[in-house]
Order: structure tokens, then C-alpha cells, then sequence
């Protein structure tokens, strides 16, 4: 994910870039301000250049997307997502910034190519960006059971998907996300990888599941996406910039606060994109003597 601005009913500007949505309040203040000195106001902009550029260059020095994910992405944004919410196919708005994108898309393809991974479970489809990133790096009997809340979504993933000869390997669940994990448990599914990229609110339920029914196959890997939630897992309101969520500032802080003092696991968070969390049996995690 490029600092591009696009238009999105549902996620802020800069999301995953406090720092960002700062220096561009402070650069509105240098310009609506008599008096600020032209070299301070070169320095806001050479700041903004030069986070604007990081992100950039990561993308640009990563390896492309495949043709199938980039139609995906395409697509995806195209789609009159706000109309789609109108005329009342979905229950919640949506819109493209919800795509996992290209860096962090094949990040997800790496770790699944690393762990050798068969099998994997996804909390949250949405137009299947991340299911496809993975699938591709499965085996040709490897599966991705990816879970969505929404028929209209569902189906419109299934579409994208079915353009890859990989998208065969993921199979789509519609209906809420605890009662088909609950299902999964009940018929002792394991997982090499589980990626949770859902409500936030619920991600601690449906950690909850996969660690209580031991749904992790030997040496499996939780993945929690949004860890740093737009900067609101270690901001307070005042310091995050979104106004209008600040009833939701401490849902993620508190989730990751639950993993870290959870003493069946080690955990490590990952600074990509909006906040990676890589959760692993202690056991698994540590070497042996």
C-alpha cells in the first residue's frame, strides 16, 4: 500500500501513517499561518517526501503481484462500493482501502512459502487479496478455508478469485466468523497458518477459538492483521488524528495486551503496512538444548 490518496467511505487517509496525517496538519497550519519561514515549510514538505518515498521504494522493490491479484485490486477499487451499501447488499460499508495490497500481500505468500503450509484459515475475505496471496503459494492439494460475514462479498470474491487457476484452492464460508470457527473446532480442523483479518472487536473471540480448541497443527502460526491499528494500539485520541473513532482506540490494544500476557505463546509484532502480529505456541518458539 502506497501514502496515495484515494477515495474511501471507510478508512482515513494515511490509515496505517500517523506521522503522516501529522506533518500534513502541520503543513496546513505552516500554509494558513503569516509569518512561518519558507525553509520551514520545505523541511514539512522534504519530511512528507521522504516517508511518501519509503513506502514507495518497498513497493517498487518488491516483487509484483500476479496478473490474477492486480485484476483483483483493479477491480476492487472500480467497484461503487458506497451504492452497493445504499441499495442494501451489504450490511457495513467497505471500500478498497480494506485490500491487504501488494507488499503485504506478498508478505503473506512468503511466510505461507517459509512454514511449507497446507493448510490455512482466513478470518475476513473481503475480495479475497490476502486468500489468493496465499493460495498461490500452497501445494496443488493445499487449502484456504477463508471465512466472510457477506453473501454480496462472498460472491464477488468468488468471481475475482475464479480468474486463477489458484483460486480452486480456496474454499469461501459465508456466515458469522465465530459460528463457523465454533464449526471447524467441532469437526477438529487444524491449521498451519491462520490469518485473522476481521472486526476488530472480535478478534479476541476468535483467538480464543483456534488456541482453546488447539486448532493449530505442530508448529502453526497465528497472524493478526491491523496489530498497530492505524497507530491507535499506542496513541492516545488526542495524538491518533481520527476523529470518530475513538471508541474504538483500545480495542486492539487491549487484544494485543491479552496476547502478551497469554503464557501459552510468544509473539512478535511486525511494523508492515498497519501492524502484523506473528503468534506461535512458546514451545514451538523457543529452540531446544
Amino acid at each position: 500500500m502506497t501514502t496515495e490518496q484515494y477515495d474511501d467511505p471507510v478508512i482515513p487517509k494515511f490509515w496505517n501513517l500517523p506521522i503522516l496525517r501529522h506533518l500534513n496538519k502541520l503543513q496546513d497550519m505552516s500554509n494558513s499561518s503569516k509569518g512561518v519561514p519558507d525553509y520551514i515549510k520545505t523541511q514539512i514538505q522534504n519530511c512528507i517526501d521522504c516517508i511518501n518515498s519509503r513506502e514507495d521504494y518497498c513497493d517498487s522493490t518488491t516483487s509484483p503481484s500476479s496478473t490474477a491479484i492486480e485484476n483483483m485490486i483493479t477491480k476492487t477499487n472500480q467497484h461503487p462500493w458506497q451504492q452497493v451499501y445504499d441499495r442494501g447488499d451489504i450490511q457495513w460499508k467497505v471500500g478498497p482501502g480494506m485490500l491487504t495490497g501488494q507488499m503485504e500481500g506478498s508478505f503473506l505468500k512468503t511466510l505461507v512459502s517459509m512454514a511449507n503450509a497446507r493448510r490455512i484459515l482466513e478470518i475476513g475475505l473481503f475480495t479475497g487479496n490476502s486468500a489468493l496471496a496465499m493460495a498461490e503459494a500452497l501445494p496443488v492439494d493445499g487449502k484456504v478455508i477463508a471465512l466472510e460475514i457477506s453473501g454480496y462479498i462472498g460472491k464477488f470474491a468468488r468471481q475475482l478469485m475464479d480468474e486463477s487457476p489458484h483460486g480452486e484452492k480456496v474454499d469461501i464460508m459465508i456466515g458469522p466468523a465465530k459460528d463457523n470457527m465454533e464449526q471447524l473446532a467441532q469437526e477438529g480442523q487444524k491449521f498451519d497458518i491462520v490469518f485473522i483479518d476481521a472486526n476488530k472487536e472480535g478478534y479476541l473471540d476468535y483467538y480464543k477459538i483456534v488456541m482453546d480448541n488447539d486448532m493449530l497443527t505442530p508448529r502453526g502460526t497465528i497472524l493478526i492483521d491491523n496489530g498497530l491499528h492505524g497507530g491507535m494500539a499506542y496513541l492516545s485520541p488526542e495524538q491518533s488524528l481520527l476523529p470518530g473513532l475513538e471508541g474504538s482506540n483500545m480495542i486492539i490494544t487491549n487484544f494485543n495486551e491479552y496476547v502478551y500476557n497469554d503464557d501459552r505463546v510468544a509473539q512478535v509484532m511486525i511494523p508492515i503496512r498497519d501492524g502484523i502480529m506473528a503468534i506461535r505456541r512458546k514451545d514451538e518458539f523457543e529452540g531446544k538444548l
